[in-house]
């Protein structure tokens, strides 16, 4: 009980931290908007394009790549992000070495660390879908799809957690991040089986399940299972560092 207590306590800082950081709280905003943009600019773009013959691509059919990396990545990241940067606040508050020293088990707070940061992408990348209403997939897979891709965001989070020593240098790391999420795009013009190459970058794997589920193939839970795999154990190996970072 002390210890769901101390969780409590832990959960409305993290709301009160985000909640005045209006560079966090824009990151929500901006989900809600291009979401919102989407919705509309896609089918719109597919009609002015379908309308002019000299033009000879069908828009929908990319559809997914546009989805899998706004929604399956951008998603994640977004929530990876946020909570990382709350980590850096605790960081460079001390918050961390003082938690080290309550009846909290360091175990428990990386696992709460671990969670949150899944939960909200969860919701995010759920939300957005529903919200964009283009290339979905049955609701089922979507849970499922979107249960399995959210532990890209815990990931996300430790990098920034263990990386970086304060938002500066995070902002920087975001970068990188957001560069590498480009070999997502570039891995949709890569035939199989080179295009696996690509899954040397973890969140590959959950928008690849996703483009396989969207066109109805039936290897998506394969693909899946190696993502959440192959994350799960690059999330102990971070846990790992950030457990030595924590004592530093």
């Amino acid at each position: 009980m002390q210890l769901t207590r101390v969780l409590n306590t832990l959960g409305r800082t993290d709301v009160r931290l985000i909640g005045r950081d209006t560079f966090l709280t824009g990151l929500f905003g901006y989900i809600i908007g291009i979401s919102i943009f989407l919705r509309f600019a896609l089918p719109w773009l597919a009609d002015a394009v379908a309308a002019n013959p000299e033009m000879a691509v069908h828009v929908p059919d990319y559809y997914p790549l546009i989805i899998g990396y706004m929604v399956i990545y951008l998603g994640n990241l977004i929530g990876g992000m946020v909570i990382g940067f709350v980590v850096l606040d605790e960081r460079d508050s001390n918050t961390i070495k003082a938690i080290l020293v309550t009846p909290l088990p360091l175990s428990a707070y990386m696992l709460y660390r671990v969670i949150g940061p899944a939960v909200v992408s969860f919701a995010i990348i759920i939300i957005e879908l529903l919200i964009i209403n283009v290339a979905l997939v049955p609701l089922g897979q979507l849970v499922v799809l979107a249960a399995g891709a959210s532990l890209t965001a815990p990931l996300i989070m430790l990098f920034f957690a263990t990386f970086a020593q304060n938002k500066v240098q995070g902002f920087a790391l975001n970068k990188i991040v957001g560069i590498a999420g480009l070999t997502i795009l570039a891995a949709w013009f890569v035939q199989e089986p080179l295009q696996y190459l690509f899954g040397l970058f973890p969140p590959y794997w959950f928008v690849k399940a996703y483009w396989v589920a969207q066109a109805g193939g039936s290897d998506w839970p394969l693909l899946l299972l190696i993502g959440v795999v192959y994350t799960v154990i690059l999330l102990f190996l971070m846990l790992r560092r950030f457990r030595s970072v924590a004592y530093q």
